[in-house]
């Protein structure tokens, strides 16, 4: 009864937010409700609860604005992409299409994530990944739930943050002789690590909302065109399997020894590589449009690590004597709160909505590929449990600092 019940209030919360509040703001912060609502629902979390997160979070919220004025077809959308000012035009045009579409939500989708109806239509995808994947996740919980209102909120958002630099990087040409040398994704990034040319691209510190500087950075574009094609991308759901395995390690390796961080967009990756397998496994099942995908994501993470400063990752650091002589479960992690961390807990507050996502990433990585890798995504939960206090990465005074070479 529970479930069903969450379920329903679920689905009247997000259509309250969905018709009432805009999915930016215009400071450029996110409304960050219909996520934090699909992530409750998945860790089965009660109707009280979902409207106790609804409650405490609605209250930061703005109405939507109207926009300049309508996008009517196509040629519209890619005329305006981008621009914030028409995310009320884009999400009344996503929702109308997908009447044209007859309800086939899939088929929308697919159409305006990889392609388009006329000769200069450009697609969705190089702003799906915006965000560190803001938009691939609200996408996955759509599909996942069934939820045709995240459909849209994902459409809108992949098209008001659109990135041409990233479709720039994504589809550039290889070079004369593509290297056959291919390296795992773990060593391309231990290459990127030691790559002067990204040395000073980050001007303002690190922080994903300063990836301009690295799209307009002549070195560093050239760098992370040069391991776009180290990876070997013959096997995609292999290589969604080896990245899913790094992005752990990105997430809770990369601190200084003994002095736990965790960075909020590397927090990301794990999110980003499960809601991509879920796109894989349900709704885009073109190889071609596959190998786009995954291309897209890996070209994330290169992003995201440089933004990043480039951390050292150690995968020492995923053992310790304290957690090693623990008995740690999926239970323990998703259980009544202890301390900080512990708010993620199945209490009546929500505490950290990206620190529940990370969680919950991390518990489906595992269901699938525990069999690989074994207990990594349950030490790296149970690390994150423990030991998290707040994010870092963001680029603010006196924040933690992940261990950055000098």
């Amino acid at each position: 009864m529970t479930k069903s019940t969450s379920r329903a209030t679920f689905d009247r919360l997000l259509a309250a937010v969905h018709v009432q509040h805009a999915l930016v703001r215009p400071d450029g912060t996110h409304n960050e409700l219909p996520s934090a609502l699909a992530t409750l629902l998945f860790l089965g979390r009660t109707p009280e609860q979902l409207q106790t997160v609804n409650n405490s979070l609605a209250s930061g919220l703005v109405p939507w604005t109207p926009s300049p004025r309508a996008v009517h077809d196509d040629e519209d959308k890619t005329r305006l992409l981008g621009d914030i000012r028409f995310q009320r035009a884009f999400m009344s045009y996503f929702s109308l299409e997908n009447g044209n579409f007859g309800g086939d939500t899939r088929a929308l989708a697919i159409h305006h994530i990889f392609s388009g109806n006329y000769s200069g239509s450009e697609p969705l995808l190089y702003g799906l990944f915006s965000g560190v994947g803001r938009p691939l996740s609200l996408l996955a919980d759509g599909i996942e739930l069934q939820a045709t209102i995240l459909v849209m909120e994902s459409l809108t958002l992949s098209a008001v943050h659109w990135m041409e630099r990233f479709g720039d990087l994504l589809t550039a040409p290889e070079t004369p002789e593509p290297s056959t040398n291919y390296l795992s994704p773990e060593d391309i990034l231990g290459r990127a690590g030691h790559d002067g040319r990204f040395s000073g691209v980050m001007k303002t510190g690190p922080g994903f909302h300063g990836v301009s500087y690295v799209f307009t950075h002549p070195g560093a574009q050239a760098a992370i065109m040069e391991y776009m094609q180290y990876l070997d991308t013959r096997d995609v759901m292999l290589l969604v399997q080896q990245i899913s395995a790094l992005s752990v390690l990105l997430l809770s390796a990369t601190h200084k020894p003994k002095q736990p961080a965790f960075d909020l967009y590397l927090a990301r990756l794990p999110t980003c590589v499960y809601s991509t397998r879920v796109l894989l496994t349900t709704w885009v099942v073109d190889q071609e449009q596959q190998l786009l995908l995954v291309r897209s994501l890996w070209l994330l993470v290169v992003l995201t690590y440089v933004t990043q400063l480039r951390p050292i990752i150690d995968g020492k650091l995923m053992v310790s004597e304290e957690l090693a002589c623990e008995n740690a479960t999926w239970e323990g992690v998703f259980g009544e709160p202890e301390n900080g961390a512990g708010s993620a807990g199945a209490g009546g507050e929500i505490g950290d909505v990206d620190l529940l996502r990370a969680l919950r990433s991390l518990r489906e990585l595992s269901r699938v590929y525990e069999g690989v890798h074994g207990k990594l995504y349950l030490h790296a939960a149970w690390k994150m449990r423990k030991q998290w206090a707040g994010w870092t990465g963001r680029g603010t005074d006196r924040e933690a600092v992940l261990n950055i070479r000098l």
